[in-house]
């Protein structure tokens, strides 16, 4: 196997193959690498400490990054380091999210980013063809342990912690690509914006209930204690983070002043409509106010992007 996959690596190389009651709060945001802090190759070679215990040596600074799994776009895009290449997610593909994704949408046709397919089915043919400098995923990525040493032939890989703060995820990547004065500059301005909408937020004498879809007929909480804690919400009674389904009763029950769906915005709309016929949906005080409000599910990724966009969007709705 792998002298196949070394012949196959040659002629990849020889022949140069490249590829080549409701409202929603739209609201763009961009965060861009400063030209002042770029990296140059002076900051290179690199030992790298991962995720997953390996000491990863990156000799010059990676200019085609593969990532496999879209959750990293935000923090390359944010540095200023955009891939050529990225997996998909555990639904959908690399280019529904550079497509869809509100957080990407001021990137979009601005770099070609090569589709490496399902981030469940690593595509070992489609990462050599991306020919990159260096490939990222997270440490725990399923299936990644049977072909981490395949992937190896091709590039360096660096795994990242998943469950780290966005912080130190920016910081992380940030140390890939020699560029950890601008991550710093991304946090700080990412910080900044948060505050603004704590503080505006936590001024409010109103709950909100953020909530997702499962496909079903429960609501699903969509924020956890921490992640109302840094924007200032106030959960309703009854609102028990940690991801906990409620039935539309218990929904009346909490009776918050504002419902947020953080979901694909067409299946949070198509939810909603299976609530509308129902008299205890119509009398909750967020539906009677029009305060059913819509946000991509792109702000789940939580990264740098996905909580700058997160605050601008909320502290919108009291201004």
């Amino acid at each position: 196997m792998k002298k196949i996959f070394l012949v196959l690596f040659t002629l990849m190389l020889s022949v140069g193959l490249l590829s080549a009651c409701s409202r929603e709060i739209p609201v763009k945001s961009q965060i861009t690498g400063n030209d002042s802090y770029q990296s140059s190759d002076a900051l290179f070679p690199r030992t790298i400490a991962d995720a997953g215990g390996n000491k990863v040596t990156i000799d010059k600074e990676p200019k085609r990054i593969a990532i496999l799994h879209t959750n990293y776009l935000e923090y390359f895009f944010a540095l200023g380091s955009a891939p050529v290449a990225s997996a998909g997610a555990s639904v959908g593909t690399a280019q529904q999210a550079l497509e869809t994704y509100e957080t990407l949408l001021p990137y979009k046709g601005k770099n070609q980013v090569m589709d490496l397919g399902s981030a469940r089915e690593i595509n070992i043919e489609a990462v050599l063809e991306a020919q990159p400098d260096v490939i990222i995923t997270f440490a725990g990525h399923g299936g990644l342990d049977e072909i981490y040493d395949q992937l190896n032939q091709i590039a360096p890989v660096v795994l990242l912690d998943f469950n780290e703060t966005w912080q130190n995820q920016t910081r992380a990547c940030a140390e890939i690509v020699g560029k950890e004065e601008t991550a710093e500059q991304i946090i700080k301005d990412t910080e900044a914006a948060i505050a603004s909408a704590h503080d505006v937020i936590s001024a409010q004498d109103k709950t909100i209930a953020l909530f997702r879809t499962n496909g079903g007929t429960a609501f699903m909480a969509r924020g956890n204690k921490s992640y109302y804690d840094t924007f200032g919400i106030a959960a309703p009674s009854g609102y028990t983070f940690d991801y906990a389904p409620y039935s539309l009763e218990a929904v009346a029950e909490m009776n918050p002043d504002y419902i947020i769906f953080q979901d694909y915005i067409n299946i949070s709309e198509g939810f909603v409509k299976t609530q509308e016929a129902s008299s205890v949906w119509r009398n909750l005080k967020a539906v009677k106010n029009k305060n059913i409000i819509y946000f991509d599910d792109s702000l789940n990724t939580f990264g740098p992007l996905a909580m700058r966009l997160s605050a601008e969007k909320l502290e919108q709705i009291f201004k």
